[in-house]
């Protein structure tokens, strides 16, 4: 054998012998990979962060309680505007007056008639007279000094004047009921809030007509209380119930505010695929503005739990002046 061939079988030999170790050492690391892959889930199932539960949060806005666009109850020309944009007003308190001279001029006519007694008290008169005849002649027919035709034509009378002072009272009872009709009538001029809220926006100036296509002169907020608004998947409706608590974030103030669930939508929205949750925020002190943009947070049974306990435990009275020597001998 040459020795050009026998170095040929010595690089063959090392060649055989790099390759079995490279095989043993790829099936260790392919083992060892496969041992981390089938481990992994169960080592982070078992970790803090993913065995603690999450807390769901939904984007969302608020709106005022109650948003009232306030219409004339009748046609005709703006006379005055009394309130302007950012007022608050009371219930009944007037917003705008129409013209009312026709109705001013109505009103008055009919208390004239109204105040009218004439007639009435003529006919109570007559009534009263007719009473005494017909007691005078009912004492001469006793003793036969009447004839029976007088005595019937007297009560007749008496009928009669009886019906026209009954007449004459209902005149004056349809009279006060037209007094009071074209009192509602002047009282309609006047456009009224409803109820207590803040004027958001004026539809109409001094001096326009108001029709009856368009009515609206004014947009009435009610702001005592809020309502949010969130738009919640699906899918995630049925981790919510009403009644459960949750924390509302405003974004326009950093204030956040402890509330509870009030409505949940019975259907889906198409569109989105959502369904439509509410809460209500007290704004008594009208601190807090309708269309801010806020979050909504719903935390869970643990961390609820441990929130309540946190807060009992902050709101339990300091008594360590009870373990001090000063405390003891108080």
């Amino acid at each position: 054998m040459t020795q050009s061939n026998k170095d040929e079988l010595g690089m063959m030999s090392m060649f055989r012998h790099h390759m079995k170790c490279f095989v043993v050492s790829t099936s260790l690391v392919c083992s060892v990979s496969i041992i981390s892959i089938v481990d992994a889930p169960r080592a982070f199932s078992q970790s803090p962060a993913y065995s603690q539960p999450q807390t769901l949060i939904y984007d969302g806005f608020t709106e005022p309680q109650h948003d009232i666009m306030v219409a004339a109850a009748e046609v005709g020309l703006l006379l005055s505007m009394e309130v302007e944009i950012g007022d608050a007003i009371k219930a009944g308190q007037i917003i705008g007056r129409l013209d009312e001279d026709v109705q001013v001029s109505a009103v008055k006519l009919a208390e004239l008639q109204a105040n009218m007694r004439g007639n009435e008290d003529a006919a109570r008169v007559e009534a009263e007279l007719q009473r005494q005849r017909v007691g005078m002649v009912r004492t001469l027919a006793a003793k036969d000094m009447a004839r029976p035709d007088e005595l019937r034509r007297t009560e007749a009378d008496l009928e009669i004047a009886e019906a026209r002072l009954v007449a004459a009272q209902e005149q004056s009872r349809l009279r006060r009921l037209e007094l009071e009709r074209y009192q509602l009538q002047l009282q309609r001029r006047k456009i009224v809030a409803p109820v207590s809220g803040v004027i958001a926006e004026l539809f109409r100036e001094p001096g326009e007509y108001v029709s009856p296509s368009d009515p609206v002169i004014a947009r009435l907020l009610v702001m005592d209380r809020l309502i949010g608004v969130f738009n919640v998947p699906a899918e995630e409706i049925g981790r919510l119930s009403v009644g459960t608590p949750a924390r509302v974030f405003l974004r326009s103030n950093g204030n956040t505010i402890d509330t509870k669930i009030s409505s949940i939508a019975p259907d889906i929205d198409g569109e989105s695929g959502t369904v439509q949750v509410r809460v209500e925020l007290d704004n008594i002190e009208h601190q807090l503005r309708a269309g801010d943009r806020c979050t909504l947070s719903i935390l869970s049974s643990s961390q609820r739990n441990h929130a309540k306990a946190k807060q009992s435990v902050s709101q339990r009275p300091d008594r360590s002046d009870l373990l001090s020597p000063q405390g003891a001998t108080r």
